[in-house]
């Protein structure tokens, strides 16, 4: 788990974005890719991160998905479906106040696992884009997932690849700081994860 600030998946190749100056998702998907076969991004972050997607929608070996919530910034990633030129790019939006039984859930285990790893496209490492603004404690977004949610993604993440496929986390968004906070903070969903 790399704890840095500030977030990246939203700066492109030649743009820093949305607080975000250096896409070291995107950059360490590259460069793993000269040595690994296939590499998957995951971005449950609650924004669409448009900064993975313009950076690596060129390679064949790496595949990005995200859900995210929509409409919130950037305002991009309103379809599901996917694109790119090697179609390896996947966007799942949640409806504004969606929870893990109610919007999270079913798309998590019929669109985005199967679209990380399957019987035809087997990653070798996977980069989660952990980012923590879909807590129902933070400001940034109006999801209602609650720490012990991410504790969730990350087991069935798991259970799904099996343990030879490595997986890297990534602190992207998450600002709710507060002891106490309802649902939990960005330190309770870091640890559940």
């Amino acid at each position: 788990m790399a704890l840095t600030r500030p977030p990246g998946h939203h700066s492109t190749r030649s743009l820093p974005n949305g607080f975000c100056i250096f896409n070291f998702a995107a950059a360490a998907a590259v460069h793993a890719a000269k040595t690994c076969q296939r590499v998957a991004i995951l971005d449950w972050d609650v924004h669409y991160g448009q900064g993975v997607a313009d950076i690596i929608e060129g390679y064949a070996n790496i595949r990005y998905v995200s859900m995210h919530q929509y409409p919130a910034f950037p305002y991009q990633g309103e379809k599901r479906g996917e694109r790119g030129e090697f179609q390896n790019i996947m966007t799942v939006p949640v409806a504004v106040d969606s929870s893990w039984t109610c919007g999270f859930e079913s798309p998590f285990m019929s669109k985005v696992l199967p679209f990380c790893s399957s019987l035809e496209w087997q990653p070798d490492l996977v980069i989660v884009c952990a980012g923590y603004d879909a807590l129902s404690s933070d400001e940034l977004a109006s999801c209602n997932l609650v720490a012990a949610d991410y504790g969730k993604m990350t087991r069935l993440l798991i259970q799904h690849l099996g343990e030879d496929t490595k997986i890297i986390f990534g602190l992207e968004g998450g600002y709710q700081l507060q002891d106490g906070a309802p649902g939990g903070n960005l330190c309770d969903a870091v640890v559940e994860t």
